[in-house]
């Protein structure tokens, strides 16, 4: 899925980078599950928590700084905990059926062997969770999302004032090089070199 909004800009790594701490990167409770079991769930749980899912990835892209969307990481986490404990609650035998038929089902772990437990599961989502499995190709397409929070400011960097402070900054007996080519001389004479 494609997010975007507006421009964004990008951070630079030095030795100053301060990092969350184990405090700040814990979450109430991870979710752990294995694949055939994700594989089963997925679509249910990226359609329950797909405003949570935009709102992170949007973040995540526009900021791009993985400790300023923590707090949207979370919200994330939790939204499929929550999503899991319900599914859980309300159609555990069907989705165990499916993620053991997709686990047995071939070595690649394909559902296509699967669809009559996928039907018994999208029936249990539908009726007791209210949520329909999306439609194939879904997430493929391009979805527009609002965030509630204010578009970062780009940062437009100023390479000719900052070349203009470099070379202000030099002393006045610093030797300048004199032999360099003009680009237009490079750029015109470059058949000819």
């Amino acid at each position: 899925m494609h997010h975007t909004r507006r421009g964004s800009h990008r951070m630079a790594l030095t030795k100053d980078l301060k990092l969350p701490s184990n405090e700040e990167l814990t979450v109430p409770q991870e979710i752990t599950l294995s694949t055939p079991w994700l594989k089963a769930v997925a679509p249910y749980m990226a359609k329950h928590c797909e405003k949570e899912a935009n709102e992170f990835m949007l973040r995540r892209k526009e900021l791009e700084d993985p400790r300023a969307v923590l707090k949207e990481g979370a919200a994330l986490t939790a939204c499929g905990v929550d999503f899991l404990q319900s599914l859980k609650r309300s159609c555990l035998p069907q989705t165990q059926k499916l993620a053991e038929c997709v686990d047995q089902g071939s070595a690649k772990l394909y559902l296509s062997k699967c669809h009559a437990d996928q039907k018994e599961l999208d029936a249990c989502v539908e009726a007791n969770l209210n949520l329909t499995r999306p439609k194939l190709g879904y997430f493929s397409r391009l979805h527009v999302h609002e965030s509630s929070q204010p578009a970062p400011q780009p940062h437009i960097r100023d390479y000719k004032a900052e070349a203009a402070k470099v070379l202000a900054e030099l002393p006045d007996e610093y030797h300048l090089r004199k032999d360099y080519r003009k680009y237009n001389d490079w750029r015109y004479n470059i058949t000819e070199s």
